[in-house]
């Protein structure tokens, strides 16, 4: 049964982008990978020219948000950058037999990678107590957002003087069933995936940014956020959110998880939870608990201490679904384009891409900058002190596990917001189904 679970994993982690580092070390358990997944040797071939790309680098950082900008970072050796974190994090876990479905199963359990254990591909080879207890973490650190239409402002309202539609820019977007993380990634949940070498593992990285992974390093150029050091997190720093994170790093994180980061549309949906109204546009809030600013209610510009706080602070400005600090602490990166939600009035030219991000941050003064409808974005490379995120799951993806009837999964529609009226959803706008290659392959 186990190596039934380990194949089935292999192939889901394969179409997700993930590789195998929970099943052993990373060298070994990357070629073993590849070779039960099916990979070709050239793919094998590459990660390993991609290994030695960062070990002769000396993982020196970039200038820029890409890198520490700590000139003393560029004299640390290539194995110094990869030791400590997964030597410390392999000490301090017992060790797994991956010949039992329940050591496995607790692996990625405190991995807080149960999403992988709820895909119907590997279920389907799991004893229920195991399926119950993914489904028990999942109802622990995910809400549930509900199937429904939500209305994206534009980046820029337009001004009385220059329309008198209210709803000038406006768009409305259906957006289908999803889970959200209760709380943004903490330094503890990003060290597990520091510490399982995902930084030496391509397959989870966007193949345009390959070859800048190396530079994603912290102030002492070990792999991991930009203000860490020798690969780990700040002492007594361990619910605070993750900060210093590309989009890119974010984005790779999601894929281990067996996630993905939230569209805009799930985004503002969760956190302004929109009530349907007949034959009109939906209600929305302004904030998640309300229609008014309330300082106390996150950790924004004078009602904090001025820096992250814990992910568990602030609960009295949890969204009526149960996500906490939708407002404030950090900015919170999504999966779509910035600039996509312009009016006629307002057209936006960027020097660069960008990704949005939603929320504000602890260093957030405006209250227009702090409500569920504000979209401001910054370059996919940043990696700021301020900006974090938090992964979703479609309900789509894990629907047969969840629902009575086992043909209910072929009822579901696909995940993604699909646009209702206003300008066409791009294609980067759209929530990426992470099976979608997995079921090409079952097809062919």
């Amino acid at each position: 049964m186990a190596a039934a679970i380990q194949t089935s994993v292999l192939a889901l982690t394969g179409a997700l982008g993930v590789t195998l580092a929970w099943l052993a070390p990373a060298a070994e358990a990357s070629w073993c990978g590849y070779a039960l997944a099916g990979s070709s040797a050239a793919m094998a071939a590459s990660r390993w020219a991609w290994r030695c790309l960062r070990r002769s680098s000396g993982a020196a950082p970039a200038t820029g948000d890409a890198g520490s900008g700590d000139p003393e970072s560029t004299t640390n050796s290539a194995s110094a950058n990869r030791d400590s974190a997964a030597d410390r994090a392999a000490e301090s876990r017992p060790e797994v037999d991956f010949s039992d479905e329940g050591s496995l199963v607790q692996h990625l359990l405190s991995q807080h990678r149960y999403s992988i254990l709820l895909r119907p591909q590997v279920a389907a080879n799991l004893r229920r107590e195991h399926v119950e207890m993914a489904l028990s973490e999942l109802d622990q650190q995910m809400s549930l957002v509900p199937n429904g239409d939500v209305i994206l402002h534009p980046w820029r309202p337009a001004t009385p003087e220059q329309s008198d539609d209210p709803r000038e820019g406006e768009r409305l977007v259906s957006v289908e069933a999803l889970f959200l993380d209760r709380f943004p990634i903490t330094n503890r949940q990003y060290f597990d995936f520091v510490a399982s070498g995902a930084y030496e593992q391509p397959a989870i990285w966007d193949p345009e940014i390959l070859n800048t992974v190396v530079e994603f390093v912290d102030k002492t150029g070990h792999p991991g956020p930009r203000f860490w050091e020798n690969g780990h997190y700040p002492m007594d720093e361990d619910d605070l959110p993750v900060v210093g994170v590309s989009w890119y790093e974010a984005a790779a994180y999601a894929r281990w998880a067996g996630k993905r980061l939230p569209s805009d549309a799930e985004w503002v949906k969760a956190g302004s939870w929109p009530v349907s109204q007949p034959d009109a546009p939906p209600t929305q809030r302004k904030f998640p608990w309300g229609e008014s600013m309330d300082r106390s209610m996150a950790n924004l510009w004078g009602s904090g201490p001025g820096c992250p706080v814990s992910v568990r602070e602030y609960p009295q400005g949890t969204s009526v679904g149960g996500a906490c600090q939708m407002i404030g602490n950090v900015w919170e990166w999504t999966s779509s384009t910035f600039g996509t939600m312009t009016s006629r009035f307002c057209a936006l030219e960027l020097p660069l891409p960008m990704k949005s991000i939603r929320g504000g941050a602890f260093d957030t003064y405006f209250d227009n900058q702090a409500q569920n409808n504000f979209q401001s974005g910054d370059a996919l490379l940043a990696r700021k002190h301020n900006i974090g995120f938090r992964c979703a799951l479609g309900v789509c993806d894990v629907t047969s596990i969840l629902a009575d009837d086992p043909d209910a999964e072929e009822q579901v529609p696909q995940c993604g917001p699909v646009p209702l009226w206003g300008p066409d959803i791009s294609a980067s706008d759209a929530a990426p189904d992470p099976l979608a290659e997995f079921e090409k392959e079952i097809a062919s």
